[in-house]
């Protein structure tokens, strides 16, 4: 019965991830075309709406369902897991969470000041994961993929926008923080929805 339960569980997670990876994507594509490649917003109404709305939706509910699955596996990612795991876990929740809070206050989508804050949370929750018997190989490998991205996504942010502008810079970076991201996402769904890990909750080693 347990186990029945732990796996609807992790269904309904893998579902909050290919539903936030796909909204990731398809919002992205909505957004760079009303903004524009730079960092100049050129703002060109998709359905009426601005900017500041579709930057808004591409941020608060991907976010927000990415994190939602997230806090159902928590008895698989962070109870009783190694300290950075622990530690990763939270600052993940956080780098999701937060904006997402900030961005549907404000009604648009804010400065990436989160970004790094998600990357840093998900490699640690990846590097510490590594000998919990409850995550697959493949899917700490991802979460560890989706990480990095975050770091390149940010790392790009700091580009002077002299030197971004020229190459649609803005636009390269939500490949990272949106678009490749949101595709390690379903990834990381489907594969979870195809294998399911075990249920079992032991500790894991620090």
């Amino acid at each position: 019965m347990g186990n029945d339960r732990a796996l609807r569980i992790a269904r309904w997670a893998s579902l909050a991830f290919i539903a936030g990876g796909l909204l990731m994507m398809v919002l992205w594509i909505i957004y760079t075309n009303v903004h524009g490649p730079t960092t100049y917003d050129e703002t060109r109404p998709v359905l009426g709406r601005t900017t500041l709305f579709w930057g808004m939706l591409l941020s608060a509910p991907p976010n927000l369902l990415v994190a939602l699955g997230l806090i159902l596996l928590h008895p698989r990612l962070a109870q009783g897991a190694s300290r950075m795991a622990s530690i990763g876990y939270t600052l993940a929740l956080i780098g999701l969470l937060v904006p997402a809070v900030i961005d549907l206050i404000i009604g648009a989508i804010g400065p990436p000041f989160f970004v790094p804050v998600l990357g840093a949370g998900l490699i640690l929750l990846a590097l510490g994961s590594r000998y919990n018997p409850r995550i697959k190989r493949q899917n700490i490998n991802l979460l560890l993929l989706i990480g990095i991205f975050q770091v390149i996504a940010f790392a790009l942010a700091l580009i002077p926008l002299e030197v971004s502008d020229p190459f649609g810079g803005y636009r390269v970076y939500g490949i990272f923080a949106h678009f490749l991201t949101g595709i390690g996402w379903i990834v990381l769904g489907v594969g979870m929805w195809k294998r399911p890990a075990g249920v079992a909750i032991e500790p894991v080693p620090n």
